[in-house]
């Protein structure tokens, strides 16, 4: 079973979501104490070759392993929580094809669906990644596991986009002696986003040829179920290029009808076109059958993405504490997260305090409080916003608002 009886009731649960993603209204889910320590999630792509994630919720620990024929136990290639995260894990490429192949080969894992949703945090992205082919499956995922919008943007897929996107970090992936690719990041000082993967070249933690090993038969799982000789019969040929075009989707009737009647043409496949749960889970369907570059079509279908031309701007903010106590700093932080969340221009997450000594008696106070800001889409109104809700609390004076990004510039406050 893929997804275990547990870990599927607990998605079931509306707090499931919310914690899991580490959203910050996220209310704890309500666990028996016997089975609240960890729940687990197998994605097969071949005997005993596939990934493994371990879910702690309660602790918001999520630790992702490769298991293979060749290694004794599961590999750690990743992890995520809120402390010491290593999750740059994988690219989009690499996941989206993976998580083709185990819905070819585990009916109940359809694609898009809980894989992606599970596994996205485990992506870097970077210049290669094209939010107009990735943006309408992470939507669909979402919409497939969690209650929410039904159409047009999902915050998850923002989220995460944001969290995830190292575009501009300075990323490098070069080849091993594995066939497999490794990542860097050369220049440190230049970049707001840090990489932080076990997949570095030369490292002795991960598993490259086991790594390469699944991406290989991912695609030989692909391959196969594409080598019916019905699917290249003219009648078939000239049903899927009626499919392939910005106005496709117009088209999948025809398309269903001929596969139904078709042989051995995949049943995956086949349910994608004839019982579809979204209109992306055709896409990638006819894409495959197709043999289309994975991703094209989608582009053709959706069109832009939202994201093509979002914007967001990560700040931080500096509040000296010593004429606003602490308590009180923290608290001004939480409501000025609460007022970009309101109105829809972004989050302020509290990050630490500096502490110093100070009096006669040298004694350690906090001397101020600090906070990750980010405003998306209008700038001008995400300041103007953050001048009201400092000035409302006589904040505004010692207050100190800069760019994240090098060389981190000073940002006047309205």
């Amino acid at each position: 079973m893929p997804l275990d009886d547990a870990l599927t009731a607990r998605m079931a649960d509306s707090g499931f979501w919310a914690a899991y993603l580490f959203e910050d209204d996220a209310a704890e889910p309500e666990f028996d104490e016997e089975d609240a320590e960890s729940f687990s999630a197998e994605f097969q792509v071949a005997e005993g070759l596939g990934l493994v994630l371990e879910l702690d919720v309660a602790t918001g620990y999520f630790d992702l392993a490769l298991t293979a024929p060749e290694l004794p136990e599961p590999v750690t290639v990743g992890w995520d929580d809120q402390a010491h995260f290593h999750p740059h894990t994988m690219r989009w490429s690499e996941l989206d094809l993976l998580a083709r192949a185990v819905a070819l080969r585990d009916p109940q894992l359809r694609h898009p669906g809980p894989m992606l949703a599970l596994l996205a945090r485990f992506v870097v992205l970077d210049e290669q990644d094209d939010p107009d082919a990735i943006t309408p499956l992470m939507d669909a995922a979402f919409r497939m596991v969690r209650p929410g919008p039904l159409s047009g943007l999902r915050p998850e897929t923002r989220d995460w986009f944001e969290l995830r996107d190292m575009r501009g970090c300075g990323l490098r992936w070069t080849a091993t002696d594995h066939g497999c690719l490794a990542v860097e990041q050369p220049d440190l000082d230049s970049t707001t986003h840090d990489l932080y993967s076990l997949r570095a070249p030369g490292s002795a933690d991960f598993p490259f040829a086991a790594w390469a090993a699944l991406l290989d038969q991912a695609e030989q799982a692909l391959v196969r179920a594409t080598g019916a000789a019905s699917l290249q019969t003219p009648e078939m040929r000239d049903a899927l290029s009626r499919c392939d075009t910005d106005e496709g989707h117009a088209h999948l009737e025809p398309l269903a009808a001929a596969l139904q009647t078709a042989d051995c043409v995949h049943p995956v496949l086949v349910r994608a076109l004839t019982e579809p749960v979204s209109r992306e889970e055709s896409c990638w369907a006819v894409e495959t059958l197709a043999g289309l570059p994975r991703g094209s079509l989608v582009r053709r279908w959706y069109g832009p993405s939202p994201m093509a031309g979002a914007q967001s701007w990560e700040l931080c903010l500096t509040i000296a504490t010593e004429r606003c106590p602490a308590e009180r700093a923290r608290l001004l932080i939480s409501k000025l997260h609460d007022a970009l969340k309101q109105e829809g221009l972004g989050r302020a997450e509290i990050t630490g305090s500096e502490m110093a000594r100070r009096g006669a008696s040298g004694s350690l106070m906090d001397v101020s409080a600090s906070a990750d800001v980010l405003i998306r889409d209008d700038l001008p109104r995400g300041l103007s916003l953050i001048s009201q809700i400092l000035r409302r609390h006589d904040a505004a004076d010692t207050a100190e608002l800069r760019y994240a990004s090098p060389p981190r510039a000073s940002v006047p406050i309205p």
